[in-house]
């Protein structure tokens, strides 16, 4: 019989033994410091695929794949937990199951892998000695009280997380003093900050729509802004904090609130960004500091950005269909900049975009994308600076928007690579909305400054510069309209107003200066309303100064009209003996003359100032040779040819051919001349010895020939071979391939 005082101990001790089970069911200390008296197991299994050791010092070394597992019945899944102080994670493990490292309250720091891709929900709760925590960027996913009770100071969550549950996230983090959310996050949720005594102040992002109760209870911080984002605030979301002044926007749920509950209420119309790792995605901000982001970002409501001065480096960004983005430069020196480190475009917009200021810079690699691209919506340019390397500084592709160019730079800067295809201005075949230039500068240095192939659009031109160093400054468009009036300054080295055969240029406006040239497919009518604005007598004044490829004259309803001087070829055939002559330059003279030959090639001459000269007598073969220069567009045509002994002679008219300039040699037109001119020779010769196209244009086919002998071959690959050489090895003035065959 057991007596009444030893039933009493055993129940006493019952009792204890299961109010102890009992706290473990919801505080897992009292396992934790059970398990710390086990130390006979030092490695074991934490997942399905993952596996861990401790040491005697008290590293947690986990290795494997997949899945740490959650905490279970009372238990983390590492024996001798209460022993752990650091934490390795290594390579291969992708989550962190709940409770996992739940009140292991001696760890001190913990390393994760760049597989981690999620943590679970109270992860490294009450891991009170735990003071820092790097979250790498390929997490995506933070369960609720991940972070509460750690002794962490600061955290930066990155941009990477787009499931984000801020429910009691950091709450009772009484060392925090800063945090940074990623701009994924929609609500702040209940007890977020609570308790956190030493946080200074909380970027809430634009992105938040909601704050709920308690959210920053017990802060010591005195101000909070609140982004108009926000549509619901809890009535209780400050209480017990020390906030006593709201910074917001007018009319917003942060100032009704601010109103109802008796604080103080600030306009602010812009907030200080000073994240390095990525830009914001809404909301008015001015930059403080360089950033350099690494992935793309999508903006989707309202942005605008004050570079300030600083650099961003990114690979682009997007703004998508509801978006509204605004950039700026408040820097008084102007070096605000945008660099595009990416294959792809810098900007590519499909809604509205303004550009006030800032320097914007495309990729200056290999591609085929553009600095500013429009796929859709509007674009306003006030001034900046754009610049596309290896593609246009701005390429328009909507279908119904407006772009209003008033100001800033845009530069297509291809001679590095030697693109002819690449324009300050692209208007793509898909672009069919409306063009407005009246200030600003467009400028090219190899391609035209504005170009195109649109199935429709209107271009109006009031002003502005725009200029090509090699080519058209407006190449006008076979489809759609080109308006002009008041100032224009369209200049390029083969002509500032290229027009198509049966086009003209609509005048719809008083024309108050005008620097400008023409050159035209065809005679015909150049202007369309010039005489509404400007009388016969003052424009004929004007005549001698306008630059053009014809003869420029005013017709009975007062507009433009050229007259382009055709251009006359002659054949010759006597016996076997055929002679050929063709002349497409501004001003030229050619003369054949053949006697008795059995064979006359002649090259044709394209450059503006030409004087071709042949001669045989009792040869078998005979080749014309040809000497190139090159004047100013708006000479007056004469051809001549002069045959004799013809048998036959056929007069035929052709188009003028736009005027050719080339450099000998340099075939490739990359301003050197290497072995890459040679090898484009000698494949250019295999080619027509099979009788194939060998594809050089005529500006080629001049600097090919450098011996000047009428024919392309392997002598001519030779002479630029042997040139090359000279050039690598000389150490006097270096001559010109010109100067090098003459002394050779």
């Amino acid at each position: 019989m057991i007596s009444k005082r030893i039933f009493s101990t055993m129940l006493s001790a019952l009792v204890i033994t299961c109010s102890i089970s009992n706290y473990n069911t919801y505080e897992k200390t009292g396992t934790l410091a059970a398990e710390a008296e086990d130390t006979s197991v030092n490695t074991g299994t934490c997942g399905d695929s993952a596996t861990y050791s401790l040491d005697d010092a008290g590293n947690l070394t986990i290795s494997g794949n997949g899945a740490i597992s959650d905490y279970v019945d009372g238990k983390t899944p590492f024996a001798n937990s209460a022993l752990i102080k650091k934490v390795i994670i290594e390579e291969g493990i992708t989550h962190i199951g709940n409770y996992a490292f739940s009140s292991c309250h001696d760890i001190q720091s913990i390393e994760l892998p760049e597989s981690l891709t999620s943590i679970g929900e109270y992860v490294f709760e009450n891991c009170t000695s735990l003071t820092s925590i790097i979250i790498p960027d390929s997490v995506t996913s933070i369960g609720q009280y991940a972070f509460s009770g750690t002794a962490v100071k600061s955290v930066v969550i990155p941009e990477s997380v787009v499931t984000l549950d801020t429910n009691s996230l950091f709450m009772g983090c009484k060392k925090l003093e800063s945090v940074v959310l990623p701009q994924s996050v929609t609500v702040i949720y209940s007890n977020a900050f609570n308790d956190c005594v030493m946080l200074k102040e909380v970027d809430i992002p634009d992105s938040v729509t909601a704050i709920q109760n308690d959210a920053f209870s017990g802060t010591m911080f005195t101000s909070l802004f609140i982004p108009s984002g926000v549509t619901m605030i809890n009535g209780n979301a400050l209480r017990g904090s020390k906030i006593d002044t709201i910074y917001g926007f007018k009319d917003s749920a942060a100032e009704t609130f601010a109103k109802k509950n008796g604080l103080d209420f600030i306009e602010s119309e812009e907030r200080a960004w000073k994240r390095t790792d990525i830009l914001p995605v809404a909301g008015v901000y001015k930059l403080e500091c360089d950033v350099d982001v690494k992935s793309y970002i999508t903006i989707s409501g309202m942005l605008d950005l004050d570079l300030n001065g600083h650099t961003v480096k990114i690979p682009e960004i997007i703004c998508n269909s509801t978006s509204n983005v605004i950039i700026r430069d408040s820097d008084q020196q102007k070096k605000g900049t945008i660099i595009c480190t990416a294959d792809s475009n810098l900007i590519t917009s499909y809604n509205k975009l303004t550009i006030y200021g800032g320097n914007f810079y495309g990729y200056d690699k290999k591609t085929v994308c553009a600095t500013v691209r429009i796929n859709d919506g509007s674009f306003d340019y006030y001034g900046g600076e754009i610049i596309g390397y290896y593609s246009h500084a701005l390429s328009l592709r909507t279908k119904d928007g407006i772009i209003n160019i008033m100001g800033g730079r845009l530069k297509a800067s291809s001679a590095e690579n030697g693109k002819t295809n690449v324009y300050s201005v692209w208007l793509a075949d898909t672009f069919a909305g409306t063009l407005n230039i009246s200030d600003g500068e467009m400028h090219s240095d190899i391609g035209a400054a504005v170009s195109g192939s649109p199935s429709d659009c209107i271009v109006n031109i009031s002003g502005g510069k725009i200029i090509s160093d090699k080519d058209y400054g407006l190449k006008c468009l076979k489809n759609g309209t080109v308006n002009l009036s008041g100032n224009i300054c369209i200049k390029g080295d083969k002509g500032g107003i290229y027009v198509p055969n049966g086009k003209s240029v609509n005048i719809t406006g008083a024309i108050t200066g005008a620097d400008v040239s023409v050159y035209a497919e065809a005679s015909g009518i150049l202007t369309n309303g010039l005489g509404k604005y400007i009388s016969d007598s003052t424009l004929k004044r004007y005549l001698p100064y306008i630059k053009s490829n014809g003869t420029i004259s005013v017709n009975d309803d007062g507009e433009l009209i050229i007259d382009v001087p055709a251009v006359t070829s002659t054949t010759s055939v006597s016996g076997s003996a055929t002679s050929t002559t063709t002349t497409t330059s501004l001003t030229s003279t050619n003369t054949t003359t053949t006697t008795n030959s059995t064979t006359t090639t002649t090259k044709e001459t394209t450059a503006t100032t030409t004087t071709n000269t042949t001669s045989t007598s009792n040869n078998t073969n005979s080749t014309t040779k040809n000497t190139s220069t090159t004047t100013a567009i708006g000479s007056t045509t004469t051809a001549t040819s002069t045959i004799t002994n013809t048998a036959q002679s056929t007069t035929t008219t052709t188009a003028p051919v736009k005027p050719v300039t080339y450099t000998l040699g340099d075939v490739n037109n990359d301003k050197q001349i290497n072995a890459v001119d040679a090898s484009s020779v000698l494949a250019y010769y295999a080619m027509i010895s099979t009788n194939q196209d060998g594809g050089y244009d005529e500006e080629q086919k001049l600097a090919a020939d450098v011996n000047h002998d009428g024919l392309i071959n392997a002598v001519d690959a030779s002479n630029i071979l042997s040139y090359y050489a000279y050039v690598s090895t000389t150490k006097e003035d270096i001559m010109s391939m010109e100067e090098y065959m003459k002394k050779n």
